[in-house]
């Protein structure tokens, strides 16, 4: 699965975070954090009820 984000940098230091690739390695980590937090929680809560679109 992929995830694509699209986004501006906004700033001076918005941008030179983005051409040093700072945002990717972010992004990265913090979907890293979000699967090990989902999968350790066991199962479903049955509290989402929304869709997801896949191309």
């Amino acid at each position: 699965m992929t995830v694509q984000l699209d986004w501006q940098p906004e700033g001076i230091v918005e941008k030179v975070g983005s051409v040093a690739g700072v945002d990717d390695r972010r992004v990265k980590a913090d979907l890293k954090r979000f699967k090990t937090f989902i999968e350790d929680r066991g199962g479903e809560t049955g509290a989402w009820r929304g869709q997801v679109d896949r191309p």
